[in-house]
């Protein structure tokens, strides 16, 4: 049996941060609009849908699984018990790779993530920046983003 395409790019994060999901939402719109990227984050479950399905059903299509990280994320028991184990075993098979994004200052070190390149500076996370410059870093991270589905 053939392996499932994997096209989709799988948001993680934590409820206490949607301004930051919403922020990426913002920026990839363009991209969204003409189909040229797939993502998949919890928005897209909808009442009367198994949740946890769901959420196995965007992991299994993703190539790309980005993680918006905080002290939020890393409180989020969910997070902890039903999206980080399955994100790094898939990534552990090489089905799926990891970009998380510091948003916040937070103990990312003590992660199972850790061992994966950042997509910012952790030391400069996106919440330490202000306007202008928040919004530029936030399109460089998109860009990277985009380049690693087309790879």
């Amino acid at each position: 049996m053939p392996e499932k395409m994997r096209d989709l790019v799988f948001i993680s994060y934590s409820q206490d941060d949607k301004k930051w999901l919403e922020r990426l939402h913002r920026i990839l719109a363009p991209l969204l609009r003409e189909k040229q990227l797939k993502i998949w984050d919890d928005t897209y479950i909808i009442p009367g849908m198994r949740w946890y399905e769901a959420i196995t059903n965007a992991l299994s299509s993703a190539k790309i699984a980005v993680l918006l990280v905080s002290a939020n994320f890393l409180a989020s028991d969910f997070i902890a018990k039903y999206e980080l184990p399955p994100i790094l075993e898939a990534a552990e098979q090489q089905h799926l790779t990891v970009l998380w994004i510091a948003v916040d200052y937070c103990l990312y070190q003590q992660t199972g993530f850790a061992q994966y390149q950042a997509m910012n500076d952790p030391a400069k996370p996106l919440n330490s920046f202000s306007g202008a410059q928040r919004t530029r870093e936030l399109t460089r991270i998109c860009k990277e983003i985009t380049k690693q589905i087309d790879q």
